[in-house]
């Protein structure tokens, strides 16, 4: 085979692999329509990861406001990211829960916990939709979904 055609047929590969299988240096899309899954986007901008527009091809901004979300799983805010969400809608269709806002901010201290105001949580479990701690880090542990291989 060529190595001009060897490397077309390589990058066709890639292409029929999706983002969420990739090592995820491709940045994740967010749509912020309730009709696409931002389940995956949503975590990675809340944890502080760039995400792009899936309309515009834009970066997200530090903060969205006035989006509806169609979600798929839970959603973490990590603290001291710097994010912002606000008159937000988000949907979890296979739960039947519902929640609007009001706000979520990370803040930008690791060391204190998100602010969450004016929440409305339809559906869904009593414990969830509320805050709390998750697992401690370790000192110069990092997030092993924003590392990426290079050779």
């Amino acid at each position: 085979m060529r190595p001009a055609a060897a490397i077309i047929a390589s990058l066709s590969l890639f292409a029929a692999i999706p983002a969420a299988a990739t090592s995820g240096c491709a940045p994740l899309v967010l749509w912020g329509d309730g009709r696409h899954d931002d389940t995956a986007a949503l975590n990675a901008w809340l944890r502080g990861s760039p995400v792009l527009w899936a309309q515009s091809g834009e970066t997200v901004p530090a903060e969205i406001d006035g989006n509806s979300f169609l979600l798929s799983g839970p959603i973490y805010a990590k603290s001291g990211t710097g994010r912002r969400i606000a008159r937000f809608r988000m949907v979890w269709p296979a739960t039947h829960e519902a929640m609007t806002g009001g706000a979520i901010a990370t803040g930008t201290n690791p060391e204190q916990p998100p602010m969450v105001s004016g929440i409305r949580k339809v559906g869904g479990d009593a414990g969830e939709g509320v805050p709390f701690d998750g697992p401690a880090r370790e000192p110069g542990d990092t997030d092993p979904a924003t590392d990426c291989l290079v050779s």
